[in-house]
């Protein structure tokens, strides 16, 4: 949009106001520009600088990345506990009714130390 008669200073100021914060804007603030073509200068060189950091985030993400895949074996489907609990229902169709109440497999299993017993708090 162009105005006529505008003030470069004005120009500058409200230009300064509209940026986002960070590095850029910071140096804006602690040192105006003069003109119009030190303000683009020193865009581009902040832009640069953006550039370059970009470019090694990422060559340093891929590296990390492949130093992480190396050795390492393909996901699998996992163990059976895991495929039951993403299908999220029962494992067998149909199974044998228990003879024994529950209470006394739960205490003889314990005894047997098939299940871990719970620290206390």
């Amino acid at each position: 949009m162009g105005i006529r008669n505008l003030n470069p200073e004005i120009a500058m100021h409200h230009l300064v106001l509209t940026i986002l914060l960070g590095q850029f804007t910071e140096s804006l603030i602690k040192r105006p520009p003069y003109n119009m073509d030190e303000l683009r200068t020193r865009a581009t060189k902040f832009m640069q600088i953006e550039k370059h950091v970009d470019y090694h985030r990422t060559t340093l993400v891929e590296a990390s990345e492949k130093e992480r895949n190396k050795g390492v074996r393909p996901p699998t489907m996992g163990t059976d506990r895991d495929r039951y609990c993403l299908n999220r229902g029962p494992r067998f169709h149909n199974y044998t009714p228990l003879t024994v109440p529950k209470g006394k497999i739960l205490d003889e299993a314990l005894q047997v130390k098939l299940i871990p017993t719970l620290k206390q708090a």
